[in-house]
């Protein structure tokens, strides 16, 4: 049975290219979150259709889904289509943070969950809405968020750092899934993936015998380093 660190292995990459695609599009932004109206607005000028996923607390370091919510009566219902529709998959998958009201954040934060949700539901990105005392996480959808560019080997470079950085997951199997999801064709050799990005950049990713990053087109990655 696949477990969640699968999940996030498998789609990662991919959701915070979503996610980069959301930050070329807004640019510097102001943002209003509707829940009457069921969207977020960005600068007053672009507006997406939004659906709740849940809230991270601060106070009890805990995430809480949204149909599991006390609150929810102040959601609309048809916002959480989506949520629902993630415990639904987490039990046909047997994963217990899905069908769970709650976790602990050390198990895992908003953004580990909302990169597999947006996945799941076929989502355009994530968007994290801080207040004080917690930040809550919708899902948005729109084709214009999409039809930004791809990442580039700095994007991805970045993007691909701060993941492995941040949470434990086999770094190899990540960037893997990224490339085949694109349909990039990467080839394997030994410990070294290279290929093409959509950018026409050409890509060559050294890992070690556990798949840990050990090098990024030249460039040694120093773990210890980037931990400091």
């Amino acid at each position: 049975m696949r477990t969640l660190t699968d999940y996030l292995e498998q789609y990662a990459l991919i959701a915070l290219e979503k996610q980069d695609k959301l930050a070329l599009l807004v640019g510097e932004h102001t943002y209003d979150l509707d829940l009457d109206a069921g969207k977020i607005r960005f600068n007053d000028i672009l507006e997406f259709p939004i659906q709740v996923l849940g809230t991270e607390s601060d106070n009890t370091l805990s995430w809480l889904w949204a149909w599991a919510d006390e609150q929810t009566e102040e959601v609309p219902e048809d916002l959480l289509r989506a949520a629902r529709q993630l415990k639904d998959w987490g039990e046909r998958e047997g994963l217990h943070e899905f069908t769970r009201p709650s976790m602990d954040l050390d198990r895992a934060d908003g953004h580990f969950l909302s990169m597999i949700a947006g996945e799941i539901c076929g989502a355009s990105c994530y968007f994290r809405d801080a207040y004080e005392g917690g930040a809550a996480f919708v899902l948005l959808f729109d084709k214009r968020i999409e039809a930004q560019p791809s990442f580039d080997l700095s994007r991805l470079s970045r993007r691909f750092l701060d993941l492995i950085t941040r949470y434990e997951l086999n770094h190899r199997n990540a960037l893997l899934s990224y490339l085949r999801i694109k349909g990039l064709s990467p080839t394997e050799a030994g410990g070294l993936i290279t290929g093409t990005l959509d950018t026409g950049e050409s890509l060559s990713v050294g890992f070690d015998q556990d798949g840990r990053l050990q090098s990024f087109n030249g460039d040694t990655y120093d773990r210890e380093r980037s931990e400091t």
